[in-house]
């Protein structure tokens, strides 16, 4: 027995499977539903495709790093968006703790239909939406941990992000533009040490989305 459903788990056991990755992504002022290609499939009633408008779409997932003691589960999520207007909804400071979820399924070639439930891979929170610029493009990389995360802080209403800072100073933009630092500030606790595995589930849909061409119809 497996934690599969039973008909993705006789699909997957097949001799030729159409995966995919599907992101589920809550914010505070749109609900992104992605595919890992330019296609489109309904999961659990809704629809999910490879561009969603005014939000953009999903360029790549690292592999999930899975810690021990105080520290979670955790990945990056990379979002490619639309525009400008899209770049500065994904990146805003209030995203942080949203809702994510990335499941790994499979497709029916005739019907076009998922087959069965897929299998959720991560269920987490963005900690931090970090926005990047590069020659050619943009790109906004969500810092997701599990949720087990919330329940290892001391003081969870205590937490060095923008989203705190404006609740104790309002109007005070200091940490709004605070992107892309990779030094942690711990408060009140030592730093966390341990070690990191890699998710077999993260990996499947780090090469389904290399295949993306399998997607397509």
């Amino acid at each position: 027995m497996t934690v599969l459903s039973p008909a993705l788990d006789v699909a997957l056991a097949g001799a030729r499977v159409t995966m995919f990755g599907a992101l589920w992504i809550e914010l505070p002022s749109i609900t992104a539903r992605l595919l890992d290609g330019s296609a489109e499939i309904t999961i659990g009633g809704e629809d999910y495709a490879g561009a969603v408008d005014g939000f953009g779409v999903w360029e790549s997932i690292e592999e999930m790093e899975d810690g021990f003691g105080d520290e979670a589960p955790g990945t990056t999520v990379t979002i490619l968006p639309q525009d400008d207007a899209a770049t500065a909804l994904i990146s805003d400071p209030d995203n942080q703790y949203s809702p994510l979820i990335v499941m790994v399924g499979a497709r029916d070639d005739e019907t076009g239909l998922c087959i069965g439930e897929p299998y959720v891979a991560i269920r987490g929170v963005i900690d931090v939406p970090i926005h990047n610029f590069g020659l050619r493009e943009t790109t906004v990389e969500l810092d997701v941990v599990s949720e087990m995360e919330l329940l290892m802080f001391n003081d969870e209403d205590r937490v060095m992000s923008p989203a705190f800072h404006h609740r104790v100073w309002p109007g005070e933009l200091g940490m709004d533009h605070c992107t892309g630092v990779t030094d942690n500030g711990y408060w009140g606790q030592n730093p966390p040490s341990g070690g990191i595995q890699t998710s077999r589930a993260v990996t499947a849909i780090r090469q389904a989305i290399e295949n993306r061409p399998n997607m397509r119809v």
